[in-house]
């Protein structure tokens, strides 16, 4: 409504984006009751937009340096650019007030913005010239830390008189600045982990401020500062890479729709009215043009040239895009049951070659669950509802007793665990200080992963016959469906649709935004596990070993057929297939992995595996498949002949899936045993007890 205008006949204020013209219309468009309007609109669309439009250690420089920019240049080891900002001025004798103003404060401890800067200038110009001659990495000590500097050097009440830098500052523009807000324990909690780089600033300046339109109208209106404050809880600097250069941060979106109706297949919205958001789902991101950037009134689409080396990698960056995404949120992230809400067993990311066992970690209590990998840290839970955490090097770094029996696989999103028990409860857990946030109590036992649906709410089926839908904030219940049997595997998504299936041999589809069934599909026998969805189709396995395809519109079942048939009344399939866009990879007959082309539905190859197949389910990671048997095989075969290229001998049961991260991955043993592997080069395997 920033466009409003009044029309002089009716004396109606009216947008004039949206009014058709008429014979005799009489328009006013610069009063000052029109400019009131205006301005207010401008008030309310700045107060749900969360972003800092440049950092406050800029802001309050008494000498005008960018100091954001500078620190920017800084962590991105470009010293010659960096060194450019700063020239002609000096820190000497200033009391530091962009210290004081900037942000880490409100996380653990300010930066140390004055040695950074320092370090900056007396990088000497030789060493320049030496490492672009040499494209080797300075040695000048990077891993400044934050300091904790005397009170009486940097206190308000400090009166002494301290030479000024003899340089001329320069007056700031009065321009309008919008602000962040406060931020949540479990963001504090994530920017002390992942913010870590040398100087630890949040960088929390925005990159599109030189573009936008929202900044120059507010600037315009005379409006310096949001006189509602910040509305908005989306998550701080969440970045989704839309395109190699093209960036999206929905914290900063003003919901204007320019960038939906510019879009064929693009960006869309979801959900309505004060909780509508824009999103991209995965599938819609190669339709985009990157000159889309250039029309959006804000900074939250931006092209950016360099890489992205510090986004908030937080599981809210999946959370806001369609559930059907082929790959989990980070190469460095595994966050959930088979890595993402479609669970369709396929990631980009690659499995290392040759790989070493790198270290194991024996608990030797029995466990089903399957590894998750968040924020660098691997967690395990066994049947008696310990969850551990491990670093990379295979050290526990953390322990929790969740103090009742676990079969379920968990998930965890922005540090908090949502996990199902034997007890029939439903639980969020904060992972910092392992306060629970809230509880919800089913008639049934849980044996299977919740699912986060992306809106704000997660799916659990439960052995009472419902599939319920919980609100992640409070755990109120948006909405329940009730089923003829148990259920045994979690609800697979498909754009706002879910689908799952149970002991009564019904496939379903419900909508997770109405709480309704819109179709269900009967199958010979009953579904001991999860659908796995890939495009318009679903993919998913009767006990009795057979495999289904069934093609998915609008939420209702549009075609089906059997693309694998069981070739024994005795035989049975309790694992999952992997999907990728020309194959289904499945376990059958017992011994067998098996690749079936989507297209045609025949056999494209069929490879014996050393060890009975059991409930773990295949995993595609870019043109590899990871298989775990019963038996405690661990193989690695090519997709495309089925060859296997590497196997090893756990001597221990599987069951659970394995966890896959950028180089490594996780497996963990019915003992209880969690084995990382990885590429060679990483070191010897070391055995922990």
């Amino acid at each position: 409504m920033v466009c409003m205008v009044k029309d002089v006949t009716s004396g109606q204020m009216i947008p004039s984006c949206s009014t058709l013209p008429y014979e005799g219309m009489r328009i006013e468009t610069d009063s000052d009751e029109v400019y009131a309007l205006r301005r207010l609109s401008l008030e309310l669309l700045l107060s749900d937009h969360r972003a800092d439009c440049e950092g406050p250690c800029s802001i309050v420089c008494p000498q005008g340096i960018d100091v954001a920019q500078a620190i920017l240049h800084y962590d991105r080891d470009e010293i010659a650019q960096a060194k450019t900002l700063l020239e002609g001025t000096s820190c000497e004798g200033c009391k530091a007030p962009c210290e004081k103003a900037c942000r880490r404060r409100t996380v653990d401890n300010a930066v140390n913005i004055r040695s950074i800067l320092d370090e900056i200038r007396n990088f000497s110009d030789t060493s320049l010239e030496e490492k672009e001659a040499s494209s080797v990495e300075h040695q000048t000590p990077r891993d400044v830390q934050s300091t904790q500097h005397d009170d009486n050097q940097i206190s308000k009440d400090d009166k002494s008189e301290s030479p000024v830098a003899p340089v001329s500052s320069t007056k700031r523009k009065e321009q309008f600045f919008s602000r962040i807000g406060s931020f949540s324990e479990s963001e504090k909690q994530h920017m002390r982990e992942a913010y870590n780089q040398p100087s630890r600033c949040l960088h929390c300046s925005c990159e599109g401020r030189a573009k936008c339109k929202l900044r120059s109208l507010a600037t315009e209106a005379s409006i310096k500062l949001p006189k509602y404050g910040v509305q908005s809880s989306l998550p701080f600097k969440e970045q989704i890479r839309v395109t190699n250069n093209l960036v999206f941060e929905p914290a900063k979106c003003i919901r204007c729709g320019l960038c939906v109706y510019n879009t064929d297949d693009g960006f869309t919205f979801e959900r309505r009215g004060f909780d509508m958001q824009v999103i991209i789902p995965e599938e819609s991101k190669k339709h985009v043009d990157e000159r889309i950037a250039d029309i959006c009134p804000t900074g939250a689409l931006f092209r950016k040239i360099v890489m992205l080396l510090f986004v908030l990698l937080i599981p809210f960056s999946s959370c806001r895009r369609m559930p059907n995404s082929s790959d989990a949120e980070s190469f460095q992230e595994w966050t959930s049951f088979r890595g993402n809400a479609s669970l369709n067993g396929f990631s980009k990311r690659k499995l290392p070659e040759g790989p070493t066992l790198l270290w194991e970690h024996r608990h030797n209590v029995r466990s089903v669950t399957s590894p998750i990998v968040s924020n660098g840290t691997v967690y395990v839970c066994d049947k008696h509802g310990k969850l551990i955490g491990f670093n990379e090097q295979g050290d526990i770094v953390s322990e929790l007793q969740l103090q009742a029996d676990v079969e379920a696989s968990f998930i965890i999103s922005d540090s908090v665990l949502y996990v199902g028990q034997i007890d029939g409860l439903i639980r969020s857990i904060s992972l910092s200080d392992g306060s629970e946030n809230w509880r919800f109590q089913t008639e049934g036992q849980i044996i299977a992963s919740p699912t986060l649906d992306g809106r704000g709410h997660i799916l659990v089926g439960s052995y009472d016959n419902c599939m319920y839908t919980l609100d992640t904030l409070h755990g109120q219940l948006v909405s329940s469906i009730s089923t003829g049997y148990y259920i045994n595997g979690a609800a697979a998504l498909w754009h706002q649709f879910a689908l799952f299936g149970g002991c009564d041999a019904w496939l379903r589809i419900t909508n997770t935004e109405t709480g309704e069934y819109t179709d269900s599909l009967r199958l010979d026998a009953y579904i001991p596990a999860s659908p796995a969805v890939w495009g318009d189709c679903a993919y998913v396995a009767d006990y009795s070993g057979d495999v289904y395809e069934v093609g998915i519109s609008d939420g209702h079942v549009s075609s089906h057929r059997k693309i694998l048939s069981a070739t024994s009344d005795e035989g049975n399939m309790l694992s999952m297939p992997a999907v990728t866009d020309d194959a289904v990879y499945v376990l059958a007959d017992e011994r067998y992995l098996l690749c079936i082309e989507r297209a045609s539905g025949r056999i494209r190859w069929k490879q014996m595996l050393r060890g009975d197949v059991g409930e773990s389910s295949p995993l595609v990671c870019s043109d590899r498949i990871l298989v775990c048997t019963r038996t405690g095989i661990v193989s690695i075969h090519d997709a495309a002949s089925g060859q296997c290229l590497w196997e090893y001998e756990t001597g221990e049961q599987i069951i659970s899936s394995p966890a896959v991260v950028s180089s490594r991955f996780y497996i963990l043993t019915a003992r209880g045993t969690l084995l990382c592997f990885g590429r060679q080069e990483e070191g010897k395997a070391k055995r922990r007890m």
